[in-house]
């Protein structure tokens, strides 16, 4: 099964289109060693408390304004928004064989003439496995 590395980004807003450029030319590097997919996607303003999400008995549950949105767990300060991104491996042998290839790869390096775009020390990452991929089909475990 897959296997996936992602990521929760606070970015701010008239950052975003640096951010979208970066995140491209980062994800040409991905694939060429191998990754899947690399997507990322930026928070709908309309929908980012969360609460379309959450069945009306847990709503009633705990109370709406106490259920966790993506800007709680992102930590957003004003101006900023949220990207959710993720890389698809085949495996994770496979991820770990070539991970330290692509971080070692010049064109992930930042450049001097590149400001920052978000801070690094606020981006909330991790490795996931993969239970199952429908690609519009039922899945099975």
């Amino acid at each position: 099964m897959s296997y996936f590395d992602c990521y929760l980004i606070p970015v701010p807003v008239y950052k975003m289109a640096e951010y979208k450029e970066f995140s491209a030319e980062m994800a040409a590097v991905y694939v060429e060693y191998g990754a899947i997919a690399v997507v990322d996607c930026v928070l709908d303003e309309q929908q980012a408390d969360g609460t379309q999400f959450h069945a009306d008995g847990a709503k009633d549950e705990v109370g709406a304004h106490d259920l966790r949105d993506f800007m709680m767990a992102a930590a957003v300060r004003p101006g900023e928004t949220v990207v959710i991104s993720w890389t698809e491996w085949p495996n994770k042998e496979f991820r770990d064989r070539q991970l330290p290839q692509v971080l070692a790869d010049p064109r992930v390096q930042p450049t001097e003439d590149q400001g920052v775009i978000f801070e690094g020390a606020r981006l909330v990452s991790g490795g996931f496995i993969g239970l199952a991929k429908t690609d519009g089909k039922v899945a099975s475990t």
